[in-house]
């Protein structure tokens, strides 16, 4: 199956504002903050929930041993995109690019003060429920911010600016675990947890309210609600662009393999470490150091190449690393009592399993950026939001195996530290897979040059051409 034959994309107005560096143009700032206020939201309130129930600090009805309902916490998230996502790809080829960003970014202040409300109120119940309302906030988010990328950039700046995304994005994560996982466990954490989440939906809003325009894609598009035959035209459309495939299902796994490592982490830190809950958070938060540090380092990558090369070492050098968090773990938990932040962070081997956590999510930070890049280079203009948010679908599809695997762990009782050799064979696989397929497909895998024909979008153009 192949992608109909597409013009060069004409020149969004939005894109024309080159002046000064990338990250302080209006055509990218906003974008940037509007992404960056609702990642610290969201995982606020998720680590909030996620050590809060791991410590006993907050009780979710239903569950007689509160540590099986971590994973289905850790789900709700990709849970709600899936549901929503092929509704959202719609809306945001349908509709103005700007008009979304505000619309969307709305939506989330009003689910924020719900949640501050529950969280203030000590409702877990009702915070857990804001949780899946921000996934599905997340659902009609991703597609708009992810399809105005190539509106608002150049074809040769896609790489660096997923690279500022994902470094946002990350560093958001970062505080928002610190946040939320430091203040629930505090005297009147709730509240103060309350006012976190409001404030920054708020900024997220402002910021979103400085978009520029940007023409919708597909104006007359008529919005199909039938979930299920919508998400099948999602995938044909996927499968009918040449190209697009492979990368959105690499970046699936990554939600895949970064799921659960983060909801298992408080779990790893509790029985593998013997850590308190100081600990757990801080393990979360290096993991999010180092995404940061591959993202910045991914938007460093030359401009005129695709950084797919180097997204297939990365990800294999993850996988070692992933084995050796496995083995010196034993060796960093205390033989008595309990670990501090003061004991990990005071000695040899703490800082040792602390440099392998963020070496390796620094490495997958470098994996993702460049296929992004390649996926949002390679849709076709006239249905790319639909494709990213099936992008968004299969992130979600990939990341609920992701925190439900973790269920195995919280009702046998086993070592949490064995879900690392399993993300590590996830990514050693991945690596050979890559390596495979650039001895196969060198340059069309790869787009390793990206000359002025591959950004103008001839190599899509090219209807009669076996699909890769």
């Amino acid at each position: 199956m192949t992608a109909p034959a597409q013009k060069p994309e004409n020149k969004n107005p939005a894109n024309t504002d080159t002046g000064g560096p990338l990250f302080f143009q209006r055509r990218f700032l906003p974008m940037w903050i509007a992404l960056t206020a609702g990642a610290f939201s969201d995982n606020t309130l998720r680590q909030a929930l996620l050590i809060g129930v791991s410590y006993g600090v907050i009780r979710t009805p239903g569950f007689e041993n509160g540590d099986n309902s971590i994973p289905f916490i850790g789900a709700l998230l990709p849970f709600a995109i899936m549901i929503f996502s092929p509704l959202s790809g719609q809306l945001a080829d349908r509709f103005e690019t700007s008009l979304m960003f505000r619309r969307t970014k709305l939506a989330e202040v009003a689910m924020m003060l719900l949640a501050a409300y529950a969280f203030s109120s000590g409702n877990g119940l009702l915070a857990t429920m804001m949780l899946f309302g921000m996934g599905a906030q997340s659902a009609f988010f991703s597609p708009v911010r992810i399809g105005a990328m190539p509106k608002y950039l150049q074809a040769n700046e896609l790489v660096r600016g997923n690279g500022l995304c994902n470094a946002g994005l990350f560093t958001a994560i970062l505080v928002g675990y610190a946040v939320g996982g430091f203040l629930i466990a505090r005297e009147n954490g709730g509240a103060m947890v309350a006012m976190v989440l409001v404030s920054a939906s708020t900024v997220g809003f402002i910021a979103a309210s400085m978009t520029p325009h940007a023409a919708a894609n597909a104006p007359g598009l008529r919005i199909n609600f039938n979930v299920a035959t919508q998400s099948f035209a999602m995938f044909r459309i996927v499968l009918g662009a040449r190209g697009v495939a492979p990368p959105l299902f690499g970046v699936g796994v990554f939600y895949l393999l970064s799921t659960a490592v983060t909801v298992i982490t408080p779990l790893y830190a509790r029985d593998a470490l013997h850590a308190n809950a100081m600990v757990a958070t801080a393990l979360n938060g290096l993991f999010a150091i180092g995404a940061g540090i591959g993202a910045v380092t991914a938007a460093s990558l030359s401009k005129n190449r695709s950084g797919l090369a180097e997204a297939t070492i990365a990800v294999g050098a993850a996988g070692v690393l992933a084995i050796i968090v496995y083995l010196i773990t034993p060796l960093a938990a205390p033989a008595d009592g309990a670990l501090t932040l003061g004991g990990l962070f005071g000695s040899a081997i703490g800082l040792a399993l602390c440099a392998a956590f963020v070496a390796t999510a620094a490495l997958m930070g470098v994996y993702i950026a460049p296929l992004q890049a390649a996926m949002q280079r390679r849709a076709p203009a006239g249905v790319r939001a639909r494709i990213m948010a099936a992008g968004a679908f299969m992130n979600a599809a990939f990341a609920i195996p992701g925190s439900l695997a973790i269920f195995a762990i919280t009702s046998t009782g086993a070592d949490p530290r064995l879900v690392f050799l399993a993300v590590a064979a996830a990514m050693l696989s991945i690596s050979a897979y890559m390596l495979h397929r650039r001895r196969t497909l060198p340059a069309g895998l790869y787009d390793e040059m990206l000359t002025s024909e591959q950004l103008a979008g001839e190599k899509l153009a090219e209807a009669d051409t076996t699909e890769r």
